[in-house]
């Protein structure tokens, strides 16, 4: 009977925890591959920050009701494709530029957020200033740099 109660009460927390963050099910999974990811490289997981992720959904929203692919802010990634969570996570972790936000040390939190196949990521940093990702991760993790027209495009990755 204690096993049983001792369940009851876990799972009832661990609900109520998903369902205080709000995330769809299809967020929830981006956040899963993104903790995953950054354990690989024993990097601390930011928080979600509600804030961040409906920011987050309205820019997906808008991109997906005006048919405009484009960024937002300057720390962000976005991605137009499929509606699963882990196809917008794999596809940022294989681009480089992505990747190093993804990566970035000095993310303390962020929030995310999907409307149909749009999805959109969003950071805030520890510190006012930006700064670049280490180089040692940048190389451990097979992420390059990429070119200047790039660069001015993307500032969150090429600083």
């Amino acid at each position: 009977m204690r096993r049983i109660l001792l369940t009851a009460v876990v799972v009832t927390a661990l609900a109520t925890f998903a369902k205080a963050e709000g995330l769809t099910s299809e967020e929830d999974n981006f956040t899963r591959a993104f903790e995953t990811f950054r354990a690989k490289y024993n990097l601390p997981m930011p928080n979600i920050d509600t804030a961040l992720v409906g920011e987050s959904r309205n820019w997906s929203a808008k991109m997906r009701t005006t048919g405009r692919f484009a960024h937002g802010t300057g720390s962000e990634n976005i991605y137009r494709g499929s509606e699963s969570g882990v196809a917008a996570f794999k596809a940022w972790e294989r681009s480089p530029g992505h990747r190093a936000l993804l990566l970035n040390p000095n993310v303390a939190a962020f929030g995310v957020g999907q409307d149909g196949g749009y999805w959109t990521f969003r950071a805030r940093y520890r510190e006012s200033v930006v700064k670049p990702v280490p180089t040692e991760i940048v190389e451990r993790s097979g992420a390059v740099r990429y070119s200047k027209h790039h660069c001015k495009h993307h500032r969150h990755c090429c600083r």
